[in-house]
């Protein structure tokens, strides 16, 4: 592996050419990478959503350079997405430079499509976030699971009880199938007593941190099947959450399907099934059966 490489990047906006240089800053590894953009580097990225750059584009042929786009169908060998993704762009820039992609690997920075899964669910067992969604609990009721810190849920007025951070809450609690019978009733008197000087919260947010820790890696059931996705207001837990912008930007705009929502967000498997669990979960999630747009 060389000890210093140079990237050129041509026709694009100050913007890319700062946030490249900024990641390759914070890397820390691999050879000394420089970013320009004059021509001459080992590498060349080309912005094709330019004029100018779509006409060297098409002159240069295309077979050794990288097309940066916010078009996922753009027909190049090599390309980086629009808006520009830390480990994408890093993975293609290490590869690179140990000379995995050359021109007979066709399509080689392309990731292959995953295989979406869903999770089962049997009998009366589910999460804590499919009993909210369903609506298993009409009153105030007391959770009691063994290893569970006490939760509090009163339906009627959309919020919920927690003397502690929902920090504490553990993802694996929020996973465990439980029984119905886990949230057991309490009257009036009793919640008033229960809730004296503990914290009350919106149940919104208890909907969507359960509804992030569900099955790893896999996505609700009634998610599968060739569906299209949107959203109808970015979830407020998701606003400041970096791994979730893009996922939250694609799906504000239009409605997307699974497998284009993963290539244009550029994230993981885990964070795209994570996201659309709990957009699902806690009722702001679209889903598209046909022509029609159904809410949840």
């Amino acid at each position: 592996m060389p000890e210093s490489l140079t990237l050129s990047v041509l026709h694009t906006g100050h913007k890319e050419l700062t946030v490249m240089r900024s990641l390759l800053n914070l890397a820390g590894t691999g050879p000394a990478w420089q970013v320009t953009d004059r021509i001459g580097g080992q590498f060349t990225v080309i912005d094709v959503d330019s004029p100018s750059g779509a006409e060297i584009w098409d002159a240069a042929g295309g077979d050794d350079v990288i097309a940066l786009t916010r078009q996922s169908d753009f027909p190049a060998r090599l390309r980086l997405r629009k808006p520009l993704r830390s480990r994408e762009f890093l993975e293609l820039l290490s590869g690179l430079a140990r000379g995995e992609f050359t021109p007979e690997d066709e399509g080689a920075a392309q990731p292959e499509e995953p295989v979406w899964e869903g999770w089962e669910v049997s009998g009366d067992l589910y999460t804590l976030a499919e009993h909210l969604r369903r609506g298993t609990w009409t009153t105030p009721v007391l959770l009691s699971e063994q290893g569970w810190p006490e939760l509090i849920i009163e339906p009627g007025s959309g919020t919920w009880y927690y003397d502690g951070a929902i920090t504490d809450v553990t993802p694996v609690m929020f996973a465990q199938p439980i029984a119905d019978r886990a949230g057991v009733p309490i009257d009036s008197e009793e919640l008033v007593e229960r809730t004296a000087g503990m914290h009350q919260r919106s149940l919104a947010e208890l909907k969507w941190f359960a509804g992030l820790a569900q099955s790893r890696g896999k996505l609700h059931p009634d998610l599968l099947g060739g569906y299209e996705f949107m959203l109808t207001q970015v979830p407020p837990q998701a606003i400041d959450k970096d791994r979730f912008q893009g996922l939250a930007q694609a799906l504000i705009r239009a409605p997307i399907t699974l497998e284009e929502l993963h290539r244009q967000s550029g994230e993981a498997v885990e964070t795209v099934a994570a996201f659309l669990n709990a957009c699902y979960t806690s009722g702001r999630l679209l889903i598209n059966h046909s022509a029609r747009a159904a809410s949840f």
